[in-house]
């Protein structure tokens, strides 16, 4: 199979990935990941390589030896067809939608390129293509079509005269159904020449490809697999198509659609499993959380790509395993649901929920009725030390993570202070004027003899204010957007709400008002709230921000 490829990206260098075992793309919408399946079942379809192509840049395949050859591919007798000639060969596979394609090949040509190792993209395109399987949302209901029973004493046509005739394909099917819905997957052959899909509450018959009255009555009693739910058929269809054939590399796009989470966990088990099993690839893009969890649960090699494409730039990144595997062991990481944040353009993280609730709002009414506004997450984190244990993860995922801490970040000195830098990505040859300042800024709010969280910057006058401006613009370059009104409640001053934290929040998502067309419904407008958040989102769609690592 092909043993790596290349992507390419406009803001980054390339990216060399294996494509052995499991392979997860992730990101927003519109970022890519769909299209590099696409492109590379188009490598895989397409002699010489294709031109134009977005993001794939290169592939290398593996090379087997003459005896690998010979044992494993051309001395099978399923490549034997009668009265074919001994130095030809044929090449076939079943695809999802039901049909038979095959090639009649010449032995010795096979032999002569992976001997000479000198045309990678005939490999791929000729032999290597056979192994090959993507599914796609758009054909997923498709998989689940009856299919003709055809001769029975030939070679199956199909999916489901492939698993009719294959025991042992047939079972792997039916534990994947009976484990996600307790369902006994059966193939039907009592239509006249039509094979379909039945899901029984028992098991099946003894002989369960007979056609006498018992049979007939056990299939009569099942249920047909188009009068199931869209998720039954969807899961159905994929394990269908996926196990009916000794496929190499499995190529599969949003394969949650139409699943509920918990489905979705144990597809992306189940796959991957079958993946490793047959040391193959799968290759999978998903905005589910819970169906790449279903991945690592089953290997903790998992590779997650995070892709982005905003504005006509492109960024790609491999998640360490390791770090993976991190995020998904600490509970306050599972707690917050920062696994989900690798599929949202930026993510913004709160001291608390009351925090999350109100600038989550704000976000809202800023980007309704923008058509390139980016999709962000909002999260909270325990307190405003916590924040940093969950930006910190995030931007090693190359996902854009904000931090918002009340303006009393500058009372944490030493070592914490330079965590606060540290998360940031700030260099280090900054540090020693950032930590002067803080100290500096620290000093000037306990002159001025007030609580600065209740005054903020407004608390100081001329240039003292000018030089704590200028500390939280510094922090702000690298995504620390403090809160220079001091904390949540000095927010819109001019609403009136009452009331502290939770009591706050409440009262304010009440006055900020719920239809648009009311006269006191609060719009955006300039300065305040506003325009913090506006500056948030200017950081997060910004290719060249910093405060990545």
């Amino acid at each position: 199979m092909i043993s790596s490829i290349v992507l390419k990206f406009t803001e980054n260098a390339d990216l060399n990935l294996p494509t052995s075992g499991i392979t997860v793309f992730v990101g927003p919408n519109n970022s890519g990941k769909s299209l590099v399946l696409k492109e590379l079942e188009m490598a895989y379809q397409t002699h010489p390589f294709p031109t134009g192509l977005k993001i794939l840049k290169d592939y290398e395949v593996v090379w087997p030896s003459i005896d690998e050859l010979t044992e494993k591919f051309l001395g099978l007798e399923k490549f034997a067809e009668p009265n074919m000639p001994v130095d030809q060969v044929a090449l076939d596979k079943i695809t999802p939608g039901g049909g038979l394609e095959r090639s009649i090949m010449n032995k010795r040509g096979i032999i002569e390129i992976a001997r000479d190792k000198n045309d990678k993209n005939w490999w791929a395109t000729q032999f290597l293509r056979w192994g090959v399987l993507r599914l796609d949302g758009r054909s997923r209901f498709n998989l689940t079509n009856d299919q003709s029973t055809g001769d029975l004493l030939a070679a199956p046509q199909n999916v489901l005269a492939h698993l009719f005739q294959d025991e042992t394909a047939r079972a792997k099917v039916r534990s994947w159904v009976f484990d996600a819905f307790q369902k006994h997957f059966v193939v039907d052959p009592t239509g006249g020449g039509t094979l379909r899909i039945r899901l029984s509450d028992s098991a099946p018959l003894a002989d369960e490809q007979s056609l006498n009255l018992q049979a007939r009555d056990y299939h009569r009693e099942a249920t047909y697999i188009k009068d199931a739910s869209d998720g039954v058929q969807a899961f159905t269809g994929i394990a269908t198509a996926v196990l009916s054939g000794e496929y190499h590399t499995i190529l599969i796009d949003e394969p949650e659609a139409f699943l509920h989470p918990p489905l979705a966990k144990k597809l992306g088990k189940q796959l991957a499993t079958s993946a490793t099993e047959r040391n193959g690839a799968l290759m999978a893009s998903t905005h589910s959380a819970d169906f790449l969890m279903g991945c690592v649960q089953a290997s903790k090699a998992v590779r997650v790509v995070r892709l982005e494409y905003f504005e006509g730039k492109s960024r790609g990144r491999m998640v360490d395993p390791t770090q993976l595997e991190k995020l998904f062991k600490r509970p306050l990481l599972r707690s917050t649901n920062v696994i989900s944040g690798l599929f949202y353009d930026g993510v913004v993280v709160t001291e608390s929920d009351n925090d999350r609730a109100f600038y989550a709002e704000i976000f809202y009414r800023l980007t309704r009725n923008l058509a390139e506004a980016p999709s962000v997450l909002f999260i909270n984190a325990q307190n405003k030390q916590t924040i940093r244990d969950v930006v910190g993860p995030l931007r090693q995922f190359g996902v854009p993570a904000v931090a918002i801490p009340d303006i009393d970040i500058i009372k944490d000195g030493g070592g914490v202070w330079t965590g606060w830098l540290n998360v940031a990505h700030i260099p280090n040859a900054r540090h020693g004027g950032l930590a002067t300042d803080r100290a500096s800024i620290k000093a000037l709010f306990e002159g001025a003899g007030h609580d600065m969280k209740l005054g903020g910057v407004g608390l100081l006058d001329g240039p003292d204010k000018d030089a704590a401006d200028d500390l939280f613009d510094a922090l702000k370059e690298y995504g620390i957007f403090v809160v220079r009104t001091g904390e949540l409640e000095r927010w819109l001053p001019a609403v009136g709400a009452q009331g502290k934290k939770t009591d706050w929040v409440v009262d304010m998502l009440e006055r900020l008002g719920s239809d648009p067309a009311d006269a006191g419904y609060v719009h955006p407008a300039q300065g305040d709230v506003w325009d913090f958040m506006r500056s948030i989102i200017e950081w997060i769609k910004n290719p060249a921000r910093r405060g990545m690592p």
